[in-house]
């Protein structure tokens, strides 16, 4: 046996739960709960980075991919800090529940009618097995408990189920914190803010991030890293109310330098779609998508701007296509746009070595979403087989014979097939 043993410090900071290191540039991710989202970013979003969602114009699938990022906040422990200028959240109404929650609350439940009952009963009990009352308990085996917290083994990515919720007992013990419409108006009406929406959620951040969530300030010895997750819904919507024009340029640019030296993560979802001229995006949106890390854009087929012109353009070409378009359309319930993917440690996006989704490195969009009854998926988009699965390509072989009058079927008699000729049997059909 080698005497040399390798120098480990005695305390080794240990990385916060649910996260990985990208092995492409060294970057800390953490999941936002979608893992075919995962892999379109190249594994994850990184810590200290922002991500940009430009909503869809009539439908909710942004709001789907939020309400999957809280949900995994929840899952893994994590701080949730989630601002919506619109409207009040309901938490337990929105939030997609996953398996070992629910059947964890199921068995506590179980188990607290189990002892009340056992405490009603205890005074029935046979005389003969006093003895046996002390004696310790062995729990049944082949039960799988559910994680009771942060400091056992949580997975990068929990599996999510959108008919099923978290229960309500998890939510009570969750770190989450709700700024709504109302609490941010009066708290940016003082003669601080003057109203201004954007540098009071600013403060509100960056108050966050000091109470333990900053990378330049060091933990106790007792306390262990954790992460911060900043969820801003509709940010630059009629409801948020800045200084200036230029007040979400501003915010965004201050974000970005907070979350750089800290240990939390950001998720926004923006309303590109007010932000147009007949169709034509103006010059700001540029600018937003420049301040942010990623940017993804979601393009649904229900909620899709189109002018008269395109709409008959795009069923000549249907027609033309022979209905696939429009069963692809079926399928798919949108396209998915990569305007920008995270560069943080790197002059690279690691997507296209990383990614299984894509390998072109972010310059082809091929990419469509999926909504089904438990689950939100990015697929690889492709047309279906020209003319389906529902048409007859085969004739039958009853169409070539002759009928009772001894006329031939037109559709044989009158046409070619392959190796035939027109009035004569086809020699390969048997």
């Amino acid at each position: 046996m080698s005497s040399f043993r390798k120098r480990v410090p005695a305390t080794q900071a240990k990385p916060p739960p649910a996260t990985k290191l990208n092995p492409h540039s060294a970057q800390l991710l953490v999941s936002t709960g979608v893992p075919s989202l995962d892999d379109v970013l190249g594994g994850g979003l990184p810590v200290g980075g922002v991500l940009l969602i430009e909503q869809d114009r009539q439908t909710g699938y942004s709001s789907t991919l939020l309400s999957y990022f809280a949900s995994q906040a929840v899952a893994a422990g994590h701080r949730l800090c989630i601002v919506n200028a619109d409207h009040e959240i309901d938490l337990k109404s929105q939030l997609p529940g996953w398996a070992s929650a629910v059947r964890g609350s199921a068995e506590k439940r179980k188990a607290e009618e189990e002892s009340a009952e056992k405490s009603k009963g205890k005074g029935d009990a046979m005389k003969i097995a006093w003895r046996y009352q002390n004696l310790p308990k062995v729990d049944n085996d082949g039960e799988d408990k559910a994680p009771s917290g942060p400091a056992q083994s949580v997975p990068f990515c929990e599996r999510f189920d959108l008919s099923m919720r978290i229960p309500q007992e998890v939510l009570d013990k969750a770190q989450v914190e709700v700024l709504n419409g109302d609490v941010i108006a009066r708290m940016s009406s003082g003669g601080e803010y003057a109203g201004d929406m954007y540098r009071c959620v600013l403060d509100k951040i960056a108050a966050l991030i000091d109470g333990g969530f900053s990378s330049l300030k060091p933990l106790p010895q007792d306390q262990d890293r954790n992460i911060l997750r900043i969820e801003l819904r509709s940010l630059g919507s009629e409801f948020w109310h800045g200084s200036s024009p230029t007040s979400i340029l501003q915010f965004l640019h201050q974000l970005r330098g907070l979350l750089r030296y800290s240990y939390a993560a950001c998720v926004i979802s923006f309303p590109a779609y007010l932000y147009e001229d007949a169709g034509v995006r103006q010059p700001i949106v540029r600018r937003i998508e420049h301040l942010c890390d990623a940017v993804i854009e979601l393009e649904s087929f229900e909620g899709a701007y189109a002018t008269p012109a395109d709409i008959v353009s795009r069923q000549i070409k249907a027609e033309a296509a022979g209905g696939a378009a429009s069963a692809a359309s079926q399928d798919y319930h949108g396209f998915l746009h990569i305007h920008k993917l995270p560069r943080l440690n790197s002059l690279t996006a690691s997507m296209g070595r990383l990614s299984l989704l894509h390998s072109g490195g972010g310059s082809a969009n091929n990419l469509a979403f999926r909504l089904r009854r438990k689950k939100f998926s990015i697929e690889t988009y492709h047309l279906p087989i020209e003319g389906g699965v529902t048409e007859r390509r085969v004739p039958a072989k009853d169409e070539g014979k002759p009928n009772r009058t001894g006329a031939s079927s037109p559709s044989v008699g009158s046409g070619a097939g392959c190796g035939s000729r027109p009035g004569h049997k086809d020699p390969l059909e048997f």
